[in-house]
Parts: structure tokens; sequence; C-alpha cells
């Protein structure tokens, strides 16, 4: 797969909440394409809902890390994308009605080396889908 400089909204989502952080703005997608998993350098992950993670880059230049979940029915959620540091940005609280959301962060810079993951949680569950960047 040829790393793409950033990442655009899927095809066929709508914009449920945009973020603004230190790093940027983080803009949620609901997905209208449920069922169909992203290109994932580590594969999806799965309990009571399934969270995937998608890191774009070479080495460990990143030029965007996804999280992209499926939640089985509506709640409060946040979803994050951690690293060897802890949090690197995350969407805060926010309510969806159930199905796949997603949210990139356009890193476009060197990273630290070590263990990345895209981690969701709901008021009871919490589960994450990880990968290594070196």
């Amino acid at each position: 797969m040829t790393p793409t400089h950033s990442a655009a909204a899927p095809a066929g989502s709508v914009l449920v909440k945009e973020v603004k952080t230190a790093q940027g703005t983080l803009d949620i997608y609901r997905d209208s394409d449920a069922g169909v998993r992203p290109f994932s350098s580590s594969g999806c992950a799965g309990g009571s809902f399934e969270v995937c993670i998608n890191i774009n880059g070479s080495g460990t230049f990143v030029y965007y890390i996804e999280n992209k979940t499926h939640f089985p029915s509506a709640g409060t959620v946040n979803m994050q994308i951690n690293g060897p540091s802890g949090v690197v940005t995350q969407t805060g609280n926010f309510y969806e009605s159930g199905g796949w959301y997603s949210f990139i962060w356009n890193a476009d810079y060197y990273v630290t080396p070590g263990y990345y993951c895209a981690t969701s949680f709901t008021y009871t569950s919490r589960q994450g889908a990880c990968n290594t960047v070196s």
C-alpha cells in the first residue's frame, strides 16, 4: 500500500463531531460501510464491539493513524489513539447510534518508536487493537 500524505473522510461517511486539540482538528465520522474493515497493519480486535487500527507510513514516519470502531448499540463512547507515552489524541465523550465510526490523527511526522493502539470505550467495556511502529 502506498502511503498517502493524509487521509480523507471515508466515502459515504457523515461528520458527527469535530474536536479541536493542540495537535489540530479531529473529525469523527459515522461510516456507511458497515461490515467492511479497513486495511489494518495489525488486524482488528473484538469483544463486545470491534476496533481496528490503520497506521499509514514508513518506519517511524507516520502519515496518519486511524481508529475505526463498530459499536453494536447506541450509547456514549470515547475513542482514542494511544502511543508509547500514553494518549496521543482522543475524541472525548460523544453519543453514537450504533454502527461504524472512525477518526483519523494526521501526524505527518516522525513519531516515537513503540506500541500504538486504537482504543474505544463505552460505559461498560474497553477494546483496543495495537501495532508497533519501528
